[in-house]
């Protein structure tokens, strides 16, 4: 792989060509990073598929404050789909909550990856 992209969550072996799939933890400036490097991956033709999963806004609202979600990166799905991948697959996978409890405890949210003063 190339180095110069930094780390990747997890790179499966494919018959062929390594398989990426990243998962987003971070804000919108961090799906559009691992979308970027699933794309020159692509491009150059190190792997042969490139998945992202990414929350719905349903489940976004019991997440980190600011994480990537669907919603924000829709717009930009006309950019990834003009880059030639005759033979790979860029992928998004939209991720969500089978259901919501009154009875579970919440998971209370932090202030990590947000600067305060």
């Amino acid at each position: 792989m190339d180095e110069r992209l930094g780390d990747l969550n997890a790179v499966l072996q494919g018959p062929n060509k390594p398989i990426v799939v990243e998962w987003e933890t971070g804000n919108i400036s961090s799906s559009h990073r691992s979308m970027n490097k699933l794309t020159l991956l692509l491009k150059t033709q190190i792997i042969s598929a490139g998945v992202l999963v990414i929350p719905s806004r349903k489940l976004y609202v019991y997440l980190t404050d600011r994480i990537g979600n669907i919603q924000e990166i829709k717009p930009y799905f006309a950019l990834w789909k003009s880059v030639p991948c005759r033979e790979s697959v860029l992928e998004i996978v939209v991720i969500e909550q089978d259901a919501v409890s009154n009875d579970v405890p919440r998971i209370p949210k932090g202030t990590d990856g947000r600067a305060l003063v």
